[in-house]
């Protein structure tokens, strides 16, 4: 039992500077989580764009276009989604 202990106790202090090495991968997953929730607002912004052009200006109806917003629904909340699991 006490070398049980022991070795548990002298895992914990040798594994403590294992973890310095997540760091590097920590901030590049804070980078693609940034990057990929900006390309799901870029995405989603377009598309609404589109779609109120199209239905005020040349009076599209929502059938036309339907396709085009939730397209841009989809894109944009998926990266959106896995931005907020990566981070």
């Amino acid at each position: 039992m006490k070398s049980v202990r022991s070795l548990a106790i002298s895992m914990a202090l040798v594994s403590s500077p294992a973890f310095a090495q997540l760091e590097r991968g920590t901030t590049m997953l804070n980078s693609v989580s940034t990057w990929l929730l900006s390309i799901g607002v870029v995405v989603l912004t377009i598309a609404l764009m589109f779609v109120g052009f199209r239905m005020m200006f040349q009076a599209a109806q929502w059938k036309d276009v339907a396709p085009v917003f939730w397209g841009g629904v989809l894109i944009g909340g998926a990266a959106g989604i896995a931005g907020m699991l990566i981070g």
